[in-house]
């Protein structure tokens, strides 16, 4: 069976008639609201390719910014693959991954998506992230992270699409110098403007800085059904199951991870 069309949200968005994208995404005006103002991108709808286009002009109609993008274009991004050091070079980015170093030169186009939780969030990872990482990049490293502040960058290279990840709380990052802060995370911030800086073709999602990661979806009481309420908001069970029918990797995939791939094939459609 084919991977279902998504209609993608793509804030921010311009002046929104709430009362008409209510109707379109059938939720009353509270649940409405929550949809328009969630500054990240997330999934409004999985459906055929005829009605995803429909969908998604009725709702760019009433001012939001929406695109539509197939489905398994989410299955086709790599997983995380966390450096465990990073240096700033004099004409590139040096990582070291788990099984290779990696050079990524300044001039190269790049996608960057950083995703931070808020300062107050505490959570801990079911995961071990060593082990995960010692088994290189798959779903269990995507676990391991997913409550963790990170710096994905996307480039080609030799025609694959490649990914690494910088995790403050996995990095040595002794050979940054004087880029290296009191705190990791004054370290990020520093490692962010940094990229900004010396890469002249990096495209930088910042929308899911500081938004508090969602808890996956749980099993919970026969007939409860959330879905009603947020349709395909992260966490529900409606979205599991489309994710599970792009690829089964995907079903229980993290929020930070939904939405770096989300970010990452938007950037590539504009």
């Amino acid at each position: 069976m084919d991977a279902p069309t998504l209609v993608v949200s793509d804030p921010p968005h311009g002046d929104v008639a709430v009362d008409v994208v209510s109707e379109v995404l059938g939720l009353d005006l509270a649940g409405t609201r929550l949809k328009v103002a969630f500054p990240a991108p997330e999934v409004l709808f999985a459906t055929e390719a005829g009605e995803a286009a429909e969908l998604s002009a009725a709702l760019r109609g009433a001012g939001m910014g929406v695109a539509v993008m197939d489905g398994a274009s989410l299955a086709r991004v790599p997983w995380p693959s966390p450096v465990s050091s990073l240096a700033f070079d004099r004409d590139g980015l040096t990582a070291r991954l788990h099984d290779r170093d990696v050079h990524l030169p300044y001039g190269a186009p790049v996608v960057g998506v950083y995703c931070k939780p808020p300062a107050d969030f505490r959570a801990r990872a079911q995961v071990d992230a060593a082990a995960a990482m010692s088994n290189g990049p798959g779903p269990a490293v995507a676990e391991a992270i997913e409550w963790m502040a990170n710096l994905d960058l996307y480039y080609e290279d030799g025609g694959a699409l490649r990914r690494i990840s910088i995790v403050p709380d996995l990095a040595d990052f002794s050979s940054l110098g004087a880029l290296r802060r009191t705190t990791s995370g004054e370290t990020m911030a520093a490692v962010v403007e940094q990229c900004q800086r010396r890469f002249p073709g990096l495209t930088l999602d910042r929308r899911l800085e500081n938004v508090r990661p969602r808890q996956r979806f749980v099993m919970g009481e026969t007939g409860f059904d959330v879905d009603q309420r947020k349709r395909y908001s992260y966490g529900t069970l409606l979205l599991c199951h489309v994710l599970d029918s792009i690829a089964p990797e995907l079903r229980d995939v993290p929020q930070y991870e939904l939405g770096s791939r989300l970010a990452y094939v938007l950037a590539r459609q504009r």
